[in-house]
This record gives C-alpha cells, sequence and structure tokens, in this order.
C-alpha cells in the first residue's frame, strides 16, 4: 500500500485553526477533487485562490512517510523531548487517499493531527486526536457530506456556506481569502474588513493564516 505524497515538510507552525500557532509539521498528500492544480484550469475551479502545488508527489509506504517525518521531528517524539509537535495532513484533498492506517499511525505517533479537507469526503474511523478541519468547497455533484471538528470558511468566497457550518454548533472560523501577494493591498483589506464584521455579529472566530504574516512554510 503506498500514498501519493507531494511534500512533508517542517518544523513550522499551523497557520490556521484551531491549532494555529502551534509547532508542528506537514504532510501533504498529492490530488484533489476540486481542481486538477493545473494553471490553465485554475479559474474555472472549484477554489481559483487556492494557494497550494499539489500536483504530482512520490508514492510512499507508511514506513517510508514516517521516516521522513522522524528526520524532522527526531525519532520517538517522547524520548527526545519533542512530543509538543503536531501533525497536519493537508493536501489537496487529503480523505482522496487517506485510511484508517494513515490516520491510527498519525494519531498514536503526535499529539495532535489536523486533516483539513474539504468536506465532500467521508473520513474513516479515526483516533479522538484526528482533528477534522472542513473548509468546504462546492463542487458538481459533490455534496459536502462531512460533519467536522470546525469549519474554516474563506470570506467572501465560501460565504455561502456559513449559515449551514453555524448551525452545526461547532466551531466556525472565519477566514479572509489572500490574493496571491498577499496578505496586504486593497481585496484582502475589504476581505479582512467583511470578516471581523461576521466575528463580531455572527460569533464567529477569526482565523488568519499567519504563516503567511510570518513568511515561513
Amino acid at each position: 500500500m503506498t500514498y501519493r505524497v507531494k511534500t512533508i515538510f517542517g518544523p513550522t507552525l499551523q497557520g490556521e485553526g484551531l491549532h494555529a500557532g502551534m509547532p508542528c509539521v506537514f504532510l501533504r498528500l498529492a490530488g484533489c477533487n476540486a481542481w486538477d492544480g493545473r494553471p490553465a484550469t485554475r479559474a474555472a475551479s472549484a477554489c481559483p485562490y487556492c494557494d497550494t502545488d499539489f500536483l504530482g508527489g512520490d508514492a510512499l509506504t507508511l514506513a517510508d512517510i514516517f521516516q521522513r517525518l522522524s528526520a524532522l521531528t527526531g525519532p520517538g517524539q517522547a524520548a527526545t523531548g519533542r512530543r509538543h509537535f503536531g501533525c497536519v495532513l493537508s493536501g489537496g484533498e487529503p480523505l482522496l487517499q487517506a485510511d484508517r492506517a494513515l490516520l491510527e499511525a498519525l494519531g498514536a505517533a503526535f499529539p495532535w493531527v489536523d486533516v483539513e479537507t474539504n468536506g465532500t469526503r467521508l473520513c474513516p474511523t479515526r483516533p479522538a486526536n484526528v482533528f477534522l478541519s472542513c473548509s468546504p468547497k462546492r463542487l458538481p455533484h459533490q455534496d459536502v457530506v462531512l460533519e467536522p471538528d470546525w469549519w474554516k470558511v474563506l470570506i467572501p468566497d465560501q460565504e455561502r456556506f456559513l449559515d449551514h457550518a453555524l448551525a452545526s454548533g461547532k466551531p466556525v472560523f472565519v477566514q479572509p481569502t489572500c490574493p496571491d501577494g498577499g496578505p496586504s493591498g486593497a481585496v484582502y483589506a475589504a476581505n479582512l474588513a467583511r470578516c471581523l464584521d461576521l466575528c463580531l455579529k455572527r460569533g464567529c472566530r477569526l482565523s488568519l493564516q499567519i504563516h503567511k504574516y510570518l513568511d515561513i512554510p
């Protein structure tokens, strides 16, 4: 069994959601069902604002993946005193590939794991410390079917999902869509102002992609 892995990197900080600001490593799986990753098709995709390269990658076994993760965190996190590192499982859309074996292995190795998903795929059985962060996308013939641990709604592009997210009773983060050159400029400032308004009027939480402010991976 192999997984198509785009990149494994860190240590860095989780920039978004409930674990924002916490040290972590990233496991980015290749492939997505919202966009094929080609510049020529970006504007017509479900997420033309995507800022991630998820094309290509290496076919890695679970052992291969953990060998590379260990090279970033040190073998045996608890033994080396680096048990404080979490792991972010992202894509593309990681639930196109992530199975129970991968989620259980990550949950056993890290104190927390964030799975960043668009919500159109159900998640396999997972440990209690593996969390689902859903940034919902509207895809043709693919509804948002996931019930996440929290929502991350991009503003203004995903605001149509806000009522659904708030009705779920789960934490709802609003995050300003960031232009390619951001976080800066008039468009970003307007998106951020809308997020602040939603926080004050509807009780949302603000997510700011702090890794972009700090200019770290």
